[in-house]
């Protein structure tokens, strides 16, 4: 009886220990604030480390013209990784092939940053072509994010970057600020304030609505893709890094005074570039090889599951994170915390009009 019993536990602890095995998820930062966790998403990366996602959760990204589905769940494997596989790519007619960053829309059109202009498509009818959105103006095409009253806020991202903000609505495209550096990632936050890296000179800015500077600072990495906290009420920045780290950065009331900045995400050793925002409150942060420039590591993309790293591109989920109260809500602030629009949703219109490529990675990175 006892030998009986010992055997069955011993069986069921190896099946448990199997479990743990087979869902354990890889790590590509070695060394990771405990209240945060981190998956492999996808990998490898196809195109640009722009992102955006379907009515139905799923991520985008883009290949020049071609738009890149992924499966919401794991449906393949690579390097002994499970991964979310591209399930579908659309090609959209029209759509310019150059830019990298994308946004969701409230409006529920993706809208994307491209050497002609500011363009959008529709994501519930792939076969409905690009628009070329008027007055608004050309770049190298990195940063571009939604206001919280549906306007898009872009970058021309030159040597010497301008912001704009476009309104979907009056077709108005307007100058808000005018920096003398490469403006690189950036996003909108729950007040309206925009943030925005400095890609050539390691420096975070924090505007408002308007283009008026409300904190400017120097940072210990080189920040790319960037989060707000999902609260309104304290004042926290993330930032992917361009040496395989993920920086927060805690200011006073308003973002101001002089940030304490804490790396959560440390070691990863790849080129940290353009970051998003999930429907489900995950941090998604992409990662390549950039050849050592900005304190990468040469050679460096992804650490897989089964010990190899390689140059191969991916893009990682953060997720969890305390808040300053000690819950486990919504940590990074993304417009929609359920999920996507879809273009001609009334309640959605009203919502959001109330206020109202590897080798090109290399190349555009290399270049600056």
């Amino acid at each position: 009886m006892k030998r009986s019993l010992a055997v069955a536990l011993a069986l069921l602890t190896a099946s448990f220990n199997s479990l743990l095995a087979t869902s354990a998820l890889a790590v590509q930062y070695p060394t990771l604030d405990p209240t945060y966790t981190q998956e492999i998403y996808t990998g490898p990366l196809v195109g640009g480390p722009g992102m955006a996602w379907t009515s139905g959760n799923e991520l985008l990204t883009r290949n020049g013209s071609d738009i890149l589905e992924y499966s919401p769940t794991q449906n393949t494997t690579h390097q002994g990784t499970s991964l979310h596989g591209v399930v579908a790519t659309h090609t959209i007619s029209g759509l310019s092939s150059t830019g990298y960053g994308m946004t969701n829309g409230l409006d529920g059109y993706i809208y994307t940053v491209t050497g002609s202009g500011l363009e959008r498509f529709n994501p519930s009818n792939w076969s409905a072509p690009a628009q070329s959105l008027p007055g608004s103006v050309g770049g190298a095409g990195y940063g571009v994010t939604t206001m919280p009253d549906g306007r898009i806020a872009y970058s021309d991202g030159g040597g010497n970057s301008n912001v704009y903000i476009y309104d979907p609505v009056a077709l108005t495209n307007t100058l808000i600020y005018s920096a003398n550096y490469l403006i690189d990632g950036m996003v909108a936050g729950p007040l309206g304030n925009i943030a925005v890296t400095g890609q050539s000179n390691s420096t975070m800015t924090i505007l408002t609505s308007t283009g008026a500077v409300v904190n400017s600072f120097n940072t210990p990495h080189f920040p790319d893709g960037l989060a707000f906290s999902d609260s309104s009420t304290v004042s926290i920045l993330y930032s992917n890094n361009n040496d395989g780290t993920i920086s927060k950065y805690v200011l006073g009331p308003g973002f101001s005074g002089v940030p304490t900045i804490t790396d959560i995400a440390t070691g990863s050793g790849a080129y940290g570039d353009l970051a998003s925002v999930g429907p489900d409150c995950a941090f998604y942060v992409s990662q390549f090889n950039n050849f050592g420039y900005h304190g990468s590591t040469n050679g460096v993309g992804t650490n897989w599951d089964n010990s190899v790293t390689n140059a191969e591109p991916s893009i990682i989920r953060i997720g969890g994170g305390l808040m300053p109260d000690g819950t486990t809500v919504c940590q990074f602030y993304s417009p929609y915390t359920t999920n996507v629009p879809e273009p001609g949703s009334m309640s959605l219109l009203a919502l959001g009009l109330a206020g109202l490529g590897i080798a090109a990675w290399r190349r555009r990175r290399r270049s600056r």
